[in-house]
């Protein structure tokens, strides 16, 4: 995966020595590392980082390849297509790349880690629903935090017979670059497949740019049966929005999957959230047979740059206990 600039492949840029550290400095490390980040995108359109010890050094797990497209010219990007194969089957989409320097108000008002990196969990999410397209046949879809791309949500709606899928951020700037990605995968006038800003919380949506008309006129009464979520779980301050966000929005029977390492314990910290506000949690680390095989060849033979613990991604579902467990009561009493 890459970078938005068009740079190398790049996962989240953390200390080396995280996993030795205690709770409270692995989150200070992130926190820096992330700045540290964002900072640079400030300066300059090339994102690279600046400490020897960054584990950037891992770039994905080989699932998605980027190929740049020279004959899609813009001054402002640059375009590749993402290919993923699966059996026989090629599947591909391209991918806008804005070259442009961000500026502060490009970065400021919400999590946007996501907006300067592509993280290898969106690789191996947008993988995983390939390889299971019935998951959201005759399904509506939500795609939330997909960053400037919203690689999972696009695959879905270019390859399942999903009957809708709907791409966010909460950021502007990034959705604006998902709509040319959109126009230029045949996606411009399609009501079927359509992205919108969307912050997370307790429906903040009422006067924000690059709303859908369905997000302005009853946010809501707007539910989806399958909600996808890649790498959202590290910032404190959004976990218990993001729980609120997946349980406003997802339909009584339907399924959220998430994707995301543990990172110390901010996987943790998500899951205890996410069953106190009444979700049936059920978390999996091997889930994909090539995901899982690629997993542990980066483990026993790129020891020094992968670590499960802040790069592999864990597969996490959220359902809905209450509809779970008041159909469990009707089956009870009919058999009753």
């Amino acid at each position: 995966m890459q970078s938005p600039d068009g740079s190398a492949p790049s996962s989240p840029a953390l200390s080396d020595n995280c996993e030795n550290n205690s709770p409270e400095e692995y989150h200070n490390v992130i926190a820096r590392s992330r700045w540290r980040i964002l900072a640079q995108a400030l300066q300059k359109c090339e994102v690279v980082p600046t400490m020897p010890s960054s584990v950037r050094r891992f770039q994905s797990y080989g699932l998605v390849s980027a190929l740049p497209l020279e004959n899609l010219h813009e001054d402002s990007a640059t375009w590749y297509e993402y290919r993923a194969t699966i059996g026989q089957d090629l599947f591909s989409v391209l991918i806008r790349h804005p070259k442009r320097t961000f500026t502060a108000t490009d970065l400021m008002g919400f999590n946007n880690t996501g907006n300067i990196c592509v993280w290898p969990s969106e690789e191996v999410l947008a993988y995983y629903s390939l390889c299971n397209p019935n998951t959201f046949s005759n399904k509506s879809v939500l795609e939330l935090g997909g960053g400037m791309s919203c690689l999972a949500g696009l695959m879905i709606g270019k390859y399942t017979s999903a009957s809708k899928v709907l791409l966010t951020d909460g950021n502007v700037f990034s959705i604006n670059n998902v709509h040319h990605i959109l126009v230029k995968n045949g996606f411009g006038n399609s009501s079927r497949v359509s992205s919108s800003v969307l912050k997370w919380g307790k429906r903040a949506n009422s006067k924000v740019e690059f709303l859908t008309e369905e997000l302005q006129s009853k946010p809501a009464s707007l539910k989806f049966d399958v909600i996808i979520c890649a790498d959202c779980l590290f910032f404190d301050d959004a976990r218990q929005d993001l729980v609120q966000t997946i349980f406003d929005f997802i339909a009584d029977d339907g399924i959220a999957l998430l994707t995301a390492p543990r990172r110390a314990d901010t996987l943790d910290k998500f899951y205890d959230k996410a069953c106190n506000a009444g979700f049936i949690c059920n978390l999996q680390e091997i889930y994909n047979d090539q995901i899982w095989d690629r997993h542990l060849h980066l483990k026993a033979n790129h020891g020094e740059s992968y670590n499960e613990n802040i790069h592999y991604p864990l597969l996490l579902q959220l359902k809905k206990m209450s509809f779970y467990n008041s159909h469990q009561v009707d089956k009870s009493e009919s058999v009753s």
